[in-house]
């Protein structure tokens, strides 16, 4: 256990996540929450097998270690023509040998499932994790975006440390049993032991090369992937192949490539010189104590017994040796991993809101901002600049302007997904910074732009939008009519049963528009939302059959005016939006227009002026 002891304190240049210096538990604190992840989350994920993975591991390295103990006895009773004591000698071996044999095995054969068990675990606290962080700044900081895909990529050693740490305490019982043998015959041969010390911190300092190497690259690695699944996936064949681009790309990935690989290799070299030097300082002592037992045998100061028991112990060193140094070099990683785990943890629960209030049963006066300002993490661009700006409620409001004036930015900011820099957002006069975020975010139901294509059966793909009811067939039916993809499911060979996508077998792959009628229909699962927000929810459709569905919202968004709900609807068409009580014209980030369809038209100013230019691009179009 002294390898993990000293690599929770190595340097945090070699070792911490760079993202690390945020927090700093005391050392003991540290190394009891690493305990709990390397150790701890072994018998949380599975108790049985890891106590049995444990106990036969332990008692199977005792016994494996011992069984030279009957070589000696047997050949000096053989010298002695003492059949009894060669018949102990000859059962020792064979009783010991054979347990150890079994006992590791089972250990073995309970590591690898123990290991798939502990595995998905991780994996499930990990995304628990990242979900449970409210907003989406963390998405776009790339010191934390690193931090995740190396926890992501490095969460299998974690799951493999209660293996780890069972092979160190396992390490450790062959030294103390061997260290007693080989002090009861000569006591200066427990130098070679200790020589091992050598070949240990060199294998630790080639991981520690080989690490920081990983940590250095880890950018060029995910860039390298990024470029793969471009040249691979079918989502980018079109645009590869049109504009001719696919060598471009393999060119880079092979320059981006080479460069990965040159590092590495250096690293990997300086790593091996390391080692050898370890293991060069180890050989000599192994030779040396050989070749003064041979002499001490001659002088008859040791028995024949002692001297095969010794060279049995002492070859069986350097393969103890060689496992134990790659086991402290697999649990030094382990242990990186772990602390970016912890600070995962530590990171989340700082992210955690702070709001406790409760989220009203139905809208009053409806969602204000207040001279409310934004800003991305790591930007000085005000992306949103004093927006001043009522959503009455049980209104239907539309929120337009050119690509780029703010409009997904602004529904960013009504749903939790980012706080204001500036100003406030309030709900019936409750700044939404106070409310319970989780509980009005399942008051909000949203279908974006970039909606995701769940590759699962409809009918999931659909039920994702209210997760209770994922399974009740009624409310499905309901939310695919809102949706007005009633003659869609029907085309579908199994109904909402069907599943959908290409990534399994039998799947049935759907056009832009059907996928975003799957996406509305997702988005209909919930019956009383307070706020309805579809974000340019219809960009693969034409814009007739927009129009069609934002009037099919707007009869919606009636039905539900009793509980003061709020449809917003985001769309840079401005034909499709005349029937909204509100519309807000956005520009540069700034509220520059409000009112109906019929004051903003006879106001002639920007509102106008756009409407008036789309209306006669489609007239030019129709002729």
């Amino acid at each position: 256990m002294s390898s993990s002891a000293e690599a929770v304190t190595e340097s945090p240049s070699t070792t911490e996540p760079p993202a690390a210096s945020r927090f700093e538990p005391s050392r003991r604190r540290l190394r009891r929450r690493l305990f709990g992840v390397l150790i701890g989350s072994g018998f949380r994920a599975a108790p049985g097998m890891m106590t049995a993975s444990v106990v036969m591991g332990l008692l199977g390295t005792a016994a494996s270690v011992s069984y030279p103990i009957g070589y000696r006895v047997l050949v000096d009773a053989a010298l002695r023509h003492d059949a009894a004591r060669v018949a102990l000698g000859a059962a020792v071996v064979a009783v010991l040998f054979a347990a150890g044999w079994v006992l590791q095995n089972l250990a073995v054969a309970q590591g690898s499932p123990l290991t798939d068990t502990v595995n998905v675990y991780h994996a499930e606290r990990i995304a628990t994790l990242v979900n449970d962080i409210p907003g989406l700044e963390h998405f776009e900081d790339p010191e934390v975006l690193r931090e995740i895909e190396q926890l992501r990529d490095g969460r299998r050693g974690i799951a493999a440390a209660p293996r780890q740490i069972t092979g160190m305490a396992s390490n450790a019982i062959r030294v103390v049993i061997t260290a007693v043998l080989l002090a009861g015959v000569y006591l200066p041969v427990l130098l070679v032991p200790l020589a091992a010390v050598a070949p240990a911190l060199a294998a630790r300092r080639a991981s520690r090369i080989a690490k920081q190497n990983e940590t250095d690259l880890a950018d060029d690695r995910r860039l390298l992937g990024d470029l793969f699944t471009i040249a691979t996936s079918a989502d980018t064949a079109k645009e590869l192949r049109t504009y001719g681009i696919a060598d471009d790309l393999a060119a880079r990935h092979h320059e981006i490539g080479d460069a990965v690989r040159e590092s590495s290799v250096s690293a990997a070299l300086r790593g091996a010189a390391w080692e050898a030097a370890g293991w060069l300082f180890y050989a000599a002592f192994f030779i040396t104590a050989i070749i003064v037992l041979v002499l001490r045998a001659a002088h008859g100061q040791v028995s024949a017994g002692e001297i095969v028991m010794v060279v049995s112990l002492l070859r069986r060193v350097q393969t103890q040796l060689s496992t134990a140094s790659d086991t402290a070099g697999s649990l030094a990683n382990s242990i990186r991993n772990a602390r970016r785990l912890l600070w995962l943890e530590e990171y989340a629960a700082r992210q955690r809101p702070a709001g406790t209030e409760p989220v009203p049963a139905t809208l009053r006066a409806g969602i204000r901002l207040d001279g409310t300002g934004f800003a991305y993490p790591g930007s000085d661009k005000q992306v949103l600049s004093d927006v001043t700006l009522t959503l009455p409620a049980g209104s239907t409001v539309a929120l337009v302007g050119e690509n780029g004036a703010g409009k997904t930015t602004l529904v960013k900011l009504l749903t939790g997904m980012y706080a204001p820099s500036r100003g406030r957002v309030l709900v019936d006069d409750t700044d939404l910074a106070a409310l319970d975020l989780a509980a009005w975010r399942g008051r909000v139901t949203a279908t974006f732009q970039d909606f995701v294509r769940f590759q699962t059966p409809a009918r999931q793909a659909v039920g994702l939008g209210d997760p209770p009811r994922i399974d009740d067939r009624p409310a499905l039916a309901a939310a695919v009519e809102r949706a007005e993809a009633t003659a869609l499911v029907a085309q579908l060979a199994d109904g909402l049963d069907t599943q959908l996508g290409r990534y399994f077998a039998g799947g049935r792959e759907l056009s832009g528009g059907q996928w975003q009628r799957i996406a509305l229909a997702r988005g209909q699962m919930r019956e009383q939302p307070l706020l309805t927000v579809l974000d340019e929810p219809t960009a693969a459709l034409d814009a007739v059959t927009e129009a069609a569905v934002f009037d099919r919202h707007v009869k919606i968004a009636a039905e539900r005016r009793h509980q003061g709900a709020i449809t917003l609807f985001v769309s840079h068409r401005f034909s499709t939006v005349r029937a909204a009580d509100l519309i807000v014209v956005l520009d540069g980030g700034r509220v520059v227009e409000t009112g109906s369809h019929e004051e903003l038209m006879a106001a002639g100013g920007h509102y106008a002026q756009l409407y008036t230019l789309q209306a006669r691009g489609y007239l030019d179009d129709a002729k």
